[in-house]
């Protein structure tokens, strides 16, 4: 089952205003499905969580920017009049009417705060790597990663063999530009060497990505992903690929 923390309160850099967000704290899911590009099909991974805008002033916020203020408790539920007296007279054992207390002495901006969702789509990613400092490799890496998900989108194909987004949501020439850029930043990563070679693929540069996926240091899992991709490079294949499909559970604590 998949569970959630209380609301975390952040307040935004920008314009003060306050906004909440939960984290997980355990994520359950019974089927893993991974295309070539690195995404996972499950329902979190086109979030980007370290990144979204902020409600009251909707400009775009990194959550390690953004103050944590506390961890509010969740809004208890209503109490009728004759629930009320039955605690009052038991001695509020379940201490309901101490959690209203709490929340009516929260702060107006803390009770109404918004929830912060993470960026998801490819306009989003585009006007967050255009205010980009140039000093922020690892936000531009992360942005880029997205984006290059995202122009690959319309080639998953859902169970119904439908394609989840059936045109293209990012410009060619952005997408190619983006996993171009994206390309450079990953040439020294040895972490990032699958990657690296898909990104060759996708780009057409099949001897190149060939080359850099038989590199790949087996880990145990790293070599199967690479071994995949590339047999779909020596087939002179360009277009996203799933590769994996298992039952798994996770944890995220």
């Amino acid at each position: 089952m998949t569970r959630f923390s209380p609301p975390i309160i952040h307040q935004c850099p920008a314009c003060a205003g306050y906004f909440k967000r939960y984290a997980l704290i355990s994520l359950f899911f019974d089927t893993v499905t991974e295309w070539s590009d690195g995404k996972s099909g499950q329902w979190w991974a086109s979030a980007s969580g370290s990144v979204g805008r902020c409600p009251a002033c909707t400009g775009i916020v990194w959550l390690a920017d953004a103050d944590e203020i506390m961890r509010a408790p969740y809004k208890p539920r209503p109490i009728g009049a004759i629930a009320r007296v039955w605690h009052r007279l038991t001695g509020d054992r379940g201490g309901r009417l101490r959690d209203e207390r709490e929340w009516d002495a929260l702060p107006d901006g803390i009770r109404d705060a918004e929830q912060f969702d993470g960026l998801l789509c490819a306009d989003d990613f585009i006007e967050a790597l255009a205010a980009m400092p140039h000093d922020a490799a690892d936000r531009e890496k992360h942005l880029r990663q997205r984006l290059w998900w995202a122009s690959n989108d319309h080639f998953r194909v859902a169970d119904s063999d439908a394609s989840a987004t059936p045109q293209p949501v990012v410009a060619e020439e952005i997408a190619r530009a983006n996993a171009q850029r994206l390309l450079e930043m990953l040439e020294h990563d040895p972490k990032e060497q699958v990657a690296r070679g898909e990104l060759l693929r996708q780009l057409g540069r099949f001897d190149e990505a060939v080359a850099v996926l038989k590199a790949v240091i087996p880990d145990g899992y790293s070599e199967v992903k690479a071994s995949k991709i590339e047999r779909f490079a020596l087939a002179r294949e360009n277009r996203l690929q799933m590769i994996d499909r298992d039952q798994a559970e996770a944890r995220v604590w």
